[in-house]
């Protein structure tokens, strides 16, 4: 198969990987302490306007000045006296670091942060109206809502300058990039021990995309195939014993399992990623322009750009390839969903591999590998199904 073909598969995984690095860089800088910490960043910006590919950025605990800011002026509060708050910004220029450590933040503060309250360790990012100010690429909707209010509880979370976190009950080790979005949410968490459970019940692993998924258990036991959100149907046909590829040479995307340490126990949102209105979220990789809206609960999920959750979904351990939805009061547990597939409206799925351009809406899919271009609908029920051809069509049970 061309190379050119497979190309966006191991490009998905290098940037993935890349917003790993992003977050293991910033959360070691929260955790040394230090009296300042300057750290050298990719930019997020990958546009004519942004002409460096890294950038400075200052980390540093609050003077006095800005601590006080922060609790009178910015009507802020703190869950103990042990908290440690680091504020973030970008340097200006070459060489400015040191002499821009020292600038008073107090009214950056007061324009962007008010009335929230910070638990345990937290970088709190704000924007300077020079280096990295929000340019025009930002939709409007989000552009007036850069910053950080209204939020019951925020504890041991990275929030860097140019996101938006307003109006939720709790966001806890979450790491919101500059454009992503929390916006009221319940619980937004991510615990070592649900990270534990996933990784021993299911194999899910977020630095490796992958999981363990059962299919096709009436033939005398379940299959079990490791799936990874970069995965081809011809690479899962091929850990099944399934090849048919009539001499292509499988797996067709195959990694080096060794080229990344364990993953932060952080819930990442990269940029240009939302999450919206939904009460309950554990343990989930945004990658940028990915969204979570309006959903019920999710909880351990990876979705690649433009894939979505929303419209009241209950999910968990589930891959979302590119332009993948889940919508619309449906149910979906341990499952992929490949390149523009879709489950929804009133659909339940669970141990299912979806194919790419598949969809269900109103039926049930179980222990399936299901698709590419295969439709269920009307109160079809798919149970145990080995389909890796597709290209047909069930409905009305």
């Amino acid at each position: 198969m061309s190379t050119a073909v497979l190309l966006p598969f191991h490009q998905s995984r290098q940037s993935r990987h890349a917003y790993l690095s992003r977050t293991q860089s910033l959360l070691s800088a929260l955790k040394a302490r230090n009296e300042v910490t300057l750290l050298d960043l990719p930019n997020i910006e990958q546009d004519d306007t942004e002409c460096r590919p890294t950038s400075t950025y200052i980390i540093r605990p609050l003077s006095d000045k800005e601590r006080s800011t922060l609790l009178k002026e910015c009507n802020c509060r703190f869950a103990s006296e042990k908290v440690n708050i680091q504020i973030m910004y970008r340097v200006a220029g070459n060489g400015d670091g040191p002499s821009m450590s020292k600038w008073d933040m107090s009214s950056s503060l007061k324009s962007q942060i008010t009335n929230n309250c910070f638990g345990g360790q937290v970088i709190l990012g704000v924007l300077l109206d020079g280096p990295d100010a929000i340019k025009e690429a930002v939709p409007s909707k989000l552009s007036t809502l850069v910053g950080v209010s209204s939020n019951g509880l925020i504890q041991n979370s990275i929030l860097e300058p140019g996101c938006s976190i307003h109006k939720n009950s709790e966001v806890s080790n979450t790491h919101a990039m500059k454009y992503a979005a929390i916006i009221g949410c319940g619980t937004v968490s991510c615990s070592q021990a649900d990270i534990v459970k996933s990784k021993e019940k299911y194999n899910f692993d977020m630095a490796h995309g992958s999981m363990d998924i059962e299919v096709g258990p009436e033939a005398g036991g379940g299959r079990i195939v490791n799936v990874k959100v970069e995965s081809t149907l011809v690479d899962v046909c091929h850990d099944l014993n399934m090849d048919s590829n009539g001499g292509t040479i499988a797996p067709l995307v195959a990694f080096d399992e060794n080229e990344i340490a364990s993953p932060p126990a952080m819930n990442i949102l990269c940029p240009h990623s939302s999450l919206i209105h939904t009460p309950q979220t554990n343990h989930i990789h945004l990658s940028p322009h990915a969204s979570i809206d309006s959903a019920t609960c999710v909880a351990s999920a990876l979705l690649l750009p433009h894939s979505t959750i929303k419209n009241g979904c209950t999910v968990s351990h589930a891959l979302l390839q590119w332009n993948a939805t889940l919508t619309s009061q449906s149910d979906a547990h341990h499952v992929i969903l490949m390149e523009r597939s879709e489950v929804g409206p009133h659909s339940f799925t669970a141990n299912a591999i979806y194919g790419p351009d598949s969809h269900v809406s109103g039926g049930e899919v179980h222990c399936t590998v299901f698709g590419p271009n295969a439709n269920s609908h009307h109160q079809s029920l798919l149970i145990g199904i080995l389909w890796p051809l597709g290209r047909g069509n069930v409905g009305y049970g």
